[in-house]
């Protein structure tokens, strides 16, 4: 049995939530064990929330429709008419954030995900995956032009931009753009402490994102093409009830949601494999276990560490009540290392089956662009492995954004 970390304490899961701190966010495995043995259920009354990380409860409190996503479906009626409204200065940002399916419930979340979910379904992820496989091997060609490239900017950027812009049909030269946007939304996806100005910074971004789109929907208008864009606006003029704002809305939440999170699972699966050079061997010899190696990866470097929900009413679990009102949230990452799920769970292991990972959590919001994903993280393995067979780390320790939400490396520089 795996020793029990010591050096941890109620109030250090508070901490988690406020600031980035490389003790419990730079190497969570520790801390994570804390949570699954000592605290698997917290309620932190001080702060008011509640923090969850066994599976089982993960899984149920995810699927459960107690639990949702918008603020008011979780107070009495009284109440929800006495909510304040949004301040000037986060109206542009709650304009956008109000109307992506990721925070809304039944029937609206139902709506716009039936709307997009056909561009992720099996016919249409094998007519992209021809070209997901050439521009993945067209990156890895120039990357060999360097002598220690860094993965992250090189190749684990670019690629899901580059998919995720041919998709909606945006021109991919404007990801310099899409990348400073991407990550002012990730710090306001983030919550905890931010720093001075970063108000003023978001509202900016969901101003200049907003206008692009919304030119963008004009041309789309006047001229049509094969693109999700042109999709959505088809719909929106037959009546699906799709406003001008939700479309705006979510074609930011597919460009966001659909790059920031891809180039965490790409740098992170290449990131394991090369701390493990057994599995990375194992691999080579057997190629055809690219997509478990992914699945892997997702378990193990979970991109996404947690989300949260609001119970709608009080709720028992585990002996506990979680009060009408009240914010879980659900550690995914500790989740995927959870030993009553998982056999030997701090083992990277690439031909893991089964692997019922919460990587892209579950229940209703489970990730609308998992098919997607998943083919991006195995043509990327794929390109890389057959064109660097001996790649290794350039750098001793790695360099991890400093996220409270997401779990990615800034810079992965590598020996080719």
């Amino acid at each position: 049995m795996q020793e029990l970390p010591t050096a941890f304490e109620t109030a250090d899961i508070e901490a988690w939530f406020r600031t980035y701190s490389p003790r419990l966010h730079g190497n969570p495995d520790d801390f994570y064990a804390y949570l699954l043995e000592q605290e698997p259920l917290c309620d932190v009354t001080g702060a008011g929330f509640w923090v969850v990380s066994r599976y089982e409860d993960v899984n149920r409190i995810l699927k459960d429709p107690v639990f949702v996503r918008e603020y008011r479906n979780a107070l009495p009626e009284q109440q929800r008419q006495e909510l304040p409204p949004p301040s000037e200065e986060w109206k542009p940002v709650g304009e956008l954030l109000d109307n992506w399916m990721l925070f809304r419930d039944p029937p609206a979340h139902t709506r716009l995900r039936r709307l997009v979910s056909h561009a992720f379904l099996p016919r249409s992820m094998e007519r992209l995956e021809p070209r997901v496989r050439a521009v993945a091997e067209y990156l890895a060609d120039e990357m060999a032009e360097a002598s220690r490239p860094d993965l992250i900017a090189s190749f684990a950027f670019p690629l899901p931009v580059i998919v995720i812009a041919e998709l909606l049909g945006v021109p991919s030269e404007d990801r310099e753009l899409f990348k400073a946007w991407s990550r002012v939304f990730a710090g306001v996806l983030e919550g905890g402490e931010r720093p001075a100005g970063f108000a003023q910074q978001a509202k900016q971004a969901a101003e200049e994102i907003s206008a692009y789109f919304r030119d963008l929907i004009a041309e789309r208008k006047a001229a049509p093409r094969e693109d999700m864009i042109s999709e959505l606006i088809a719909a929106h003029e037959q009546g699906e009830r799709l406003t001008e704002q939700e479309l705006v809305a979510t074609c930011v939440l597919m460009l966001v949601a659909g790059h920031e999170t891809t180039v965490n699972l790409i740098g992170n699966s290449v990131y394991c494999l090369l701390r493990h050079p057994d599995q990375l061997a194992r691999l080579l010899a057997r190629p055809e276990l690219a997509a478990s190696a992914v699945e892997e990866a997702l378990r193990f470097e979970s991109p996404v560490r947690m989300t949260s929900r609001l119970a709608a009413a009080d709720y028992a679990i585990g002996g506990r009540t979680i009060r009408q009102g009240q914010s879980v949230n659900v550690i995914l990452g500790a989740a995927n290392r959870d030993p009553a799920q998982f056999e030997r769970p701090n083992v990277f292991d690439v031909a893991r089956t089964p692997n019922r990972h919460l990587a892209f959590a579950s229940g209703p919001h489970f990730c609308l662009g998992a098919p997607l994903a998943r083919m991006e993280g195995e043509l990327a393995l794929s390109a890389l492995l057959s064109r660097f067979p001996r790649m290794r780390l350039a750098d001793a320790e790695p360099n991890w954004h400093p996220s409270l939400l997401f779990r990615g490396l800034a810079t992965l520089p590598l020996y080719l």
